[in-house]
């Protein structure tokens, strides 16, 4: 109600959570926008990227009405990583949602926008270039964002002999990256931000906080994390 008398001047609305996809608020503010043929309104989303429909609605069926969408999806891994870091997740059901995408609003601006912690780090870059050879996204289509807090999940916690290995490893995908042609250089800057950072400051006497916090979590949810990203176990 608040919104009606602003729409006829509305030229940008971004969404963000909560999860966008799943309040009723969203649907209604789009059927709104439909009814009124106001498709050059443009449409940024910060999303799980989780589900697509809420009830009989489908955000595809809108997207594709549309003439200017960008999606950001918070996917910060794939497969059984994924899952674990963002617990609820379905992975399967995250790259069924790309499919259906690509298949109905293929027009749509999309880009991965992984939050970048200890969990990740070094599993990203293969996340990445993954999702570029089956044709999900552009090399250019990645955001990171680096974690500050809580500061024991930061990429600074990792020892010295990580540091390295995750450095060449960046190095050796930002190397990629310019192969493949990262024209916005949002993808390469954000690995070559991930590499300042981490050598900037030691925090490595967090590390044994960080155990104590996932041995909480995973006695909670009857998990070891080892068994989904065994890489950690240098940090021991």
């Amino acid at each position: 109600k608040q919104l009606i008398p602003h729409i006829p001047y509305l030229e940008q609305i971004y969404f963000a959570g909560g999860e966008p996809l799943i309040m009723e608020e969203h649907y209604r503010l789009l059927k709104e926008l439909v009814t009124r043929k106001m498709f050059n309104v443009r449409l940024q989303y910060n999303t799980n990227f989780s589900r697509l429909n809420l009830k009989d609605s489908n955000v595809l069926d809108y997207w594709k009405l549309f003439k200017n969408v960008g999606v950001g999806a918070s996917l910060d891994a794939m497969g059984p990583r994924a899952e674990y870091i963002r617990k609820g997740t379905v992975w399967s059901q995250v790259e069924q949602n790309r499919v259906e995408m690509l298949k109905i609003c293929p027009a749509v601006d999309f880009y991965i926008s992984p939050t970048l912690s200890i969990m990740n780090a070094k599993h990203l870059p293969e996340f990445h270039r993954n999702w570029v050879e089956r044709g999900f996204i552009r090399p250019q289509d990645l955001n990171v964002n680096i974690l500050q807090d809580p500061p024991h999940y930061r990429i600074d916690i990792a020892t010295k002999e990580y540091k390295e290995e995750l450095s060449t490893r960046y190095l050796n995908h930002i190397m990629w990256l310019r192969e493949q042609g990262d024209h916005l250089g949002r993808a390469t800057q954000g690995f070559e931000s991930a590499i300042t950072f981490m050598n900037a400051t030691d925090n490595s006497h967090l590390i044994p906080k960080f155990w104590e916090k996932t041995r909480q979590l995973d006695d909670i949810r009857n998990e070891n994390i080892l068994e989904v990203i065994p890489e950690l176990a240098a940090l021991k």
